[in-house]
C-alpha cells in the first residue's frame, strides 16, 4: 500500500461520515477479548468526528508523508509503515474486533485503571477501519484522584472515574493492513522486538546463503543491539544487491574502488570474501546490500543515501544486472558505479 492507496481509502471515512457508525472497544490487562464501552447516543457523533478530523488532517492532507515497509524501515522522517512482519500477540484484539460479534459490555463496576487500549471501529457493513490507541495512565481517572470541574461561577468536585479521550492513536487498519502511525511506541511494546530478533536471523541467513563474508557469525553477535538488527532486517525483505543476484567478484570489485570504500573493508587471503572485523565495516556492509552508495550522472559526485526507495524496476533488471556485461551509463546501481 503506497500513500495514494491509503488516502482513498480513509477518504471514503472523511467524506461519508454521516453514513458510517463508530463503536469504542476496551483492552483490559490481563485479557484476552476486548469489551465495548456502552456510550450514550448523543456523544458518537463528536467522537466520530474527533477521530475522521485527525484522520483527515495528520494522515490524509499531510502531503509529506509515505508509506513503506515496516521491515524496511530506516532513519527517515514523516513515514507510516505498513506492517509486514509477525504481528504479536499482544495485537491480537485487532482480528478479534474485526472477526468477531457479540463483544461483552464493560462494566463500568470493573476497574477502569486496568484498560490498557482503545480499540475505534468506524465504518459501516460495507467498509470499516479500526484504530489502536493505547491508554497512558495519565488519561485514565480513578477514584484515588481529586477532580474539580466548571460549574456556574464556581468548582465542583468529580467523584466519578473518567477518560480522557484524544484524537491521537498508534496503529490504524485499513482494507485489511496495519498501518504503524507511531513506531515508537510500537518498538516499546507489543513484543516488536522479538519480532525484529527473528526477521534480522532471515537477513543473516540471507547473507550465509550468498557465502559472501569471511566471518558471517560475527553478526549474529548483533542480533540483540536493535539499531542493527532492525538494519539486518531491511536486508532480509528489501536488499536490491540480493533481489538482483549481484555476483559476489562485482561486490568486492565494487568496495574496491568506490570511493568512499576504499580502504575501509578488509578481505582473505585470496580476496574472494570480506572480512568483517569492525562495527564501522559491519555497517558498512550492510549498506552496500541496501545499494546505498550512489554517483551523481550530474556532477559525478558520490552519496551515501538512507532515503531512497527501492527502484521499481529492480525485478526487471535483475537478469541484466547479473550479466557480464557493464553498462553504459552510470546510475545508482551499484554495477552501475563500480
Amino acid at each position: 500500500m503506497n500513500k495514494e492507496e491509503l488516502n482513498i481509502s480513509l477518504n471514503y471515512f472523511t467524506k461519508n461520515i454521516c453514513d458510517i457508525g463508530i463503536t469504542v472497544y476496551v483492552v483490559i490487562k490481563g485479557e484476552e477479548k476486548p469489551k465495548k464501552l456502552d456510550i450514550e447516543a448523543t456523544a458518537l457523533p463528536d467522537l466520530k468526528k474527533l477521530f475522521l478530523e485527525a484522520i483527515d488532517k495528520d494522515i490524509v492532507r499531510n502531503d509529506e508523508l509515505e508509506v513503506v515497509m515496516l521491515s524496511s524501515s530506516d532513519d527517515r522522517i514523516n513515514v507510516l509503515y505498513e506492517y509486514d512482519i509477525d504481528i504479536p500477540s499482544e495485537l491480537s484484539s485487532i482480528s478479534d474486533v474485526n472477526q468477531s460479534d457479540g463483544h461483552k459490555k464493560f462494566n463500568i463496576a470493573d476497574d477502569i485503571e486496568k484498560v490498557t487500549a482503545l480499540l475505534v471501529e468506524i465504518g459501516n457493513s460495507e467498509k470499516q477501519i479500526i484504530l489502536y490507541k493505547t491508554m497512558a495512565r495519565v488519561n485514565i481517572y480513578g477514584r484515588k484522584s481529586f477532580f474539580l470541574k466548571k460549574s456556574d461561577v464556581r468548582f465542583q468536585q468529580i467523584d466519578d472515574e473518567f477518560f480522557r479521550i484524544t484524537p491521537n492513536f498508534q496503529l490504524i487498519q485499513v482494507d485489511k493492513n496495519l498501518v504503524v502511525i507511531d513506531l515508537k511506541t510500537i518498538e516499546k511494546f507489543f513484543g516488536f522486538q522479538d519480532a525484529i530478533k527473528r526477521e534480522a536471523k532471515v537477513g543473516i541467513e540471507a547473507i550465509e546463503n550468498i557465502a559472501l563474508l569471511e566471518n558471517p557469525e560475527t553478526l549474529h553477535e548483533l542480533v540483540e543491539d536493535m539499531a542493527f538488527a532492525r538494519k539486518l532486517t531491511r536486508v532480509a525483505n528489501a536488499s536490491p544487491v540480493l533481489k538482483a543476484g549481484i555476483p559476489n567478484r562485482k561486490i568486492i570489485e565494487f568496495c574496491k574502488a568506490y570511493p568512499n570504500l576504499k580502504g575501509k573493508l578488509r578481505f582473505n587471503s585470496d580476496e574472494s570474501k570480506i572480512q568483517l572485523d569492525t562495527r564501522k565495516s559491519k555497517n558498512l556492509f550492510i549498506q552496500i546490500l541496501m545499494d546505498d552508495f550512489l554517483t551523481s550522472e550530474l556532477t559525478n559526485f558520490h552519496y551515501t543515501s538512507f532515503t531512497k526507495d527501492e527502484a521499481a524496476e529492480v525485478e526487471t533488471q535483475a537478469e541484466e544486472l547479473s550479466e557480464e556485461s557493464t553498462p553504459e551509463n552510470t546510475e545508482s546501481n551499484m554495477l552501475q558505479v563500480a
